[in-house]
């Protein structure tokens, strides 16, 4: 949220940031160029060749911000030249103050506070999908894929540019060669857009400008038009990528604590990508090298969802936009990359890409992962688009992973869906969308029962231009619906119901102290799909201003909780009732033209039965000079008095009183006497009145058995404390460090055994302590040096020291723990405590080299 990203998300990934303009519904575009033929270009910044003097400008930029459709501040060329190999791009960014221009050095597809450049092509016609190249005033390259859902700035293609600075301004001099697009042969126009940052003024110009009314339906229908292209063909892209690697581990010795042993290893690989046609794509990797350059940030996760990372491997990045198949508004996928490799290493995968002519885009993934080189778990995946009219789609998609039973845990799971994105209204002002998929999960084990079988279906009815924005969406997922072999799914068994709406104040325009307000809100009602249970209603709104000094904030208030009951907290034994709670949150930034920016975020809750939620960050972002940058982030959280499962346990009721058993299992686990600690309850029948017996056989005679849920109220601190570092020698030789410390601790007290629904009795009997700690340092230095196009050379060292306590650990006869609790520990000791951890090192070396046809 405060970090900075690549201009071509700051800019074109306005569904998320409305703001812009153009034509209505299928209009054609209001501005178009003619691009002229060259022989030869020399790409080094200074536009000399006879061609780009014969070539049509595009100029008129217009503003988005600050104040929309004014004219720029600072004027614009931009030509377009094409070649048999190349298309080329001049621009000339004129600036009366070229002193002022921004020439900070950043990363690949970061452009920091550099002034920029953008051109967006849509090589498909398709008005919904879009190749981004741009390059800042210090000559860092970015590039993009823009589709509707957002943009995929991993691709990285492999193309030139130059950039001069002048008395006038700066000169941009780009060469994108038509090996590096997707495109259909013999069309001889695309749409196009040129886009422009000024960062002193914080102004954001385009060529083909759209207002923010309509920025959320889709921009790149709003492109001009590049005409004159005479038929484009290209030869079939060949591209092999073969790695080597070296790498050597340290670590604390199992055998002998406190002395270090070592590993050491070297690895090689390739990857391969051939262009069977202008439009179609094979990619190919063997044994490929997917070792993440920065760990996955420590959180906390007390919730019963499982925590999802996003995908930073660039086999399963590039290129693979296509088989996005979102289930719900974001409510899962139906792949999610991460699974694959995530039990064994790749042995090798392939994916099949393109779009034909007719606007089918079809998309083809297969891998194989297995230890040692030897594959035993298979994932397919499969997808087909059909784009039709303007901004509207059908597609399909199917799934598949296996996983022998050999392998000790076989599985086939299966998967497909369909879905669709329909544009209605007289200006394609609405949205109708919606998925609706199935899933079949088979258990191969011996004693495994019918394959599970389940469904999921969304439909969402948005409003999609429009200053004031409603909206409403309908779910339905059944219990048995199952991806997660696969795709990424949070959260089954539920139906629920959608309405808010969005609403842009003044339409966009300046108000009181606002340079633009927006607010929002609505509420959503849930039900259990298995029997109709009330699972609750929760409510969302929020405001969100940027002030008339380029400084924003957000708030946000929501409620959850509202009536019902939740059926997950339990982990699998029935509902419990809702807590209704309310969240609030504030977030400021400050003025992001400047050199030295600050954040903050400070935040609560409230529980009805009086739980208490507190939140703060802060951060810094610092652009020391042109080639270091550095970011400090601190954030801290504290919880109090929340009620909260703590365990589901197992009790046995024998003729010598009620006992737990002394591991946290099903009745049914425990063998004999000594597997149970006998409790001091006075009235055992109040306690479990209501509760039901467990059903299975008891290996204890003269028995009964019970399995119930137990609730604490939980007391929660955690802290954490991240840098990063990135200083720029050139712009293709960067040394990225980065490191965090994380601590949390928790507590349980107050103990209450869960009888029915509506109950809770408190269990002051409860024998064991449930208190935990979770301790991490991770750190890593990272340079990079792009020493030929498409060819790099990484040199990486990567420290991590964790721990954790999180026994259930049962209290000595007199009531006293066995060892002093680790919520004791205070948040500044654990943050100290984690550097006396012994470290595990990586030091990796890895050159790639890109042949190239």
């Amino acid at each position: 949220m405060h970090g900075r990203h690549a201009l071509a998300l700051v800019v074109f990934l306005l569904p998320l940031s409305p703001a812009f303009a153009a034509q209505d519904g299928d209009d054609p575009p209001s501005r178009t160029l003619r691009a002229a033929p060259a022989e030869a270009v020399r790409v080094d910044g200074v536009l000399d060749e006879a061609a780009w003097t014969e070539a049509e400008p595009a100029t008129g930029f217009v503003q988005f911000e600050p104040t929309e459709g004014a004219p720029a501040t600072q004027p614009t060329e931009v030509r377009v030249l094409y070649g048999s190999d190349a298309l080329y791009v001049g621009a000339t960014l004129f600036d009366a103050e070229p002193d002022r221009i921004r020439a900070v050095l950043s990363r690949r597809d970061h452009t920091g506070d550099a002034d920029g450049f953008v051109v967006g092509l849509d090589t498909y016609n398709d008005r919904k999908t879009a190749a981004l190249f741009g390059v800042t005033a210090a000559g860092v390259q970015f590039d993009a894929i823009l589709t509707d859902n957002g943009d995929d700035d991993s691709w990285d293609a492999v193309w030139s540019s130059s950039v001069r600075i002048t008395p006038e301004g700066w000169v941009v001099e780009m060469a994108i060669p038509y090996s590096q697009l997707r495109f259909t042969e013999g069309v001889t126009s695309w749409g196009i857009n040129f886009q422009r940052q000024l960062r002193r003024e914080g102004e954001e110009t385009f060529w083909a400008p759209f207002t923010r009314e309509q920025a959320s339906s889709g921009i790149v229908q709003y492109f001009g038009r590049l005409e004159g292209l005479p038929g484009l063909s290209t030869r079939r892209p060949i591209q092999l990528a073969p790695y080597s690697l070296a790498r050597a581990n340290t670590f604390e010795d199992a055998e002998v604590p406190g002395t270090m042993a070592s590993d050491l290893g070297a690895d090689v690989g390739a990857d391969l990508k051939i262009g069977l046609a202008s439009n179609v794509i094979l990619d190919a990797t063997i044994n490929p090298d997917f070792g993440q350059v920065e760990a996955d940030p420590a959180q906390l996760n007390l919730t019963t969802f499982e925590t999802f990372f996003p995908e930073r491997r660039p086999f399963f990045l590039e290129g693979t936009s296509i088989f996005d198949y979102t289930i719900g508004s974001g409510d899962g996928s139906l792949l999610y990359t991460r699974r694959i490799g995530g039990a064994a290493p790749i042995v090798g995968a392939t994916k099949l890409s393109g779009r034909l002519p007719s606007g089918l885009s079809f998309g083809v993934l297969g891998a194989a992962t297995g230890d040692d080189f030897d594959p035993d778990r298979w994932y397919g995946v499969g997808r087909l688009k059909q784009e039709f009219g303007s901004q509207n789609f059908v597609g399909g998609a199917v799934t598949a992973f296996r996983s022998p039973a050999e392998s000790g845990a076989g599985v086939t799971a299966l998967a497909a869906g369909a879905d669709w994105d329909v544009r209605l209204g007289a200006d394609d002002g609405w949205k109708l969308e919606g998925s609706l998929a199935g899933s079949v999960l088979d258990d191969l084990s011996a004693d495994a029962g019918d394959p599970a079988r389940g469904y999921a279906l969304y439909v969402g009815f948005d409003r999609v231009k429009g200053f004031l924005t409603p909206g409403s969406g309908f779910r339905i997922y059944s219990d048995d619906f199952e991806i997660n072999e696969v795709g990424r799914f949070r959260q089954n068994d539920l139906v629920s119901a959608r309405l808010g709406a969005g609403y842009l104040v003044n339409e966009g325009n300046p108000v009181g102290p606002f340079r633009r307000l927006e607010t929002w809100g609505g509420g959503t009602q849930v039900w259990r799909y298995a029997d109709g249970t009330n699972r609750g209603f929760g409510f969302f709104s929020g405001l969100y201003g940027e002030l008339l000094g380029f400084q924003s904030l957000n708030l946000n208030v929501s409620g959850s909780g509202l009536g019902g009951y939740d059926v997950r907290e339990t982990r699998g034994l029935g509902p419990v009732a809702n807590v209704a709670t309310v969240f609030a949150g504030l977030y400021f930034e400050t003025d992001q033209r400047k050199q030295l920016t600050f954040w903050t975020f400070t935040g609560g809750g409230l529980g009805e039965d009086g739980g208490r939620q507190y939140d703060l960050g802060t951060g810094v972002d610092w652009t020391a000079s042109d080639r270091v940058r550095l970011s400090l982030d601190l954030n801290f959280g504290a919880g109090d008095d929340w009620q909260a499962w703590a365990a589901n346990e197992g009790f046995v009721r024998t003729p010598d009183g009620l006992a737990i058993g002394t591991a946290t299992a099903e009745p049914g686990a425990f063998a004999s006497a000594d597997d149970l600690f006998f409790l001091d309850v006075a009235d055992p029948d109040g306690l479990l009145d209501g509760v039901p017996v467990w059903d299975d056989a008891l290996a204890i005679p003269d028995a009964t058995g019970y399995y119930v849920p137990v609730f604490g109220r939980r007391d929660v601190r955690q802290a954490s404390v991240s840098t990063r570092a990135n200083v720029i020698f050139r712009p293709n030789l960067s040394l990225q460090l980065y490191g965090q410390v994380f601590a949390a601790r928790g507590r349980y007290d107050r103990f209450q055994l869960l009888a029915i629904p509506d109950e809770l009795r408190d269990f002051d009997a409860y024998p064991k302590r449930r208190d935990f700690a979770f301790e991490s340092f991770q750190t890593n230095a990272v340079l990079r040096w792009e020493y030929r196009p498409g060819s790099t050379l990484f040199v990486v060292w990567s420290q991590s020291r964790n721990n954790g306590i999180s026994e259930a650990l049962l209290l000595d006869p007199d009531g006293l723990p066995p060892t002093s609790s680790p919520f004791e520990t205070g948040t500044v000791g654990q943050l100290g405590d984690v550097f006396e951890l012994y470290p595990d090192n990586v030091f990796l070396v890895k050159l790639s080299y890109l042949l190239m046809r």
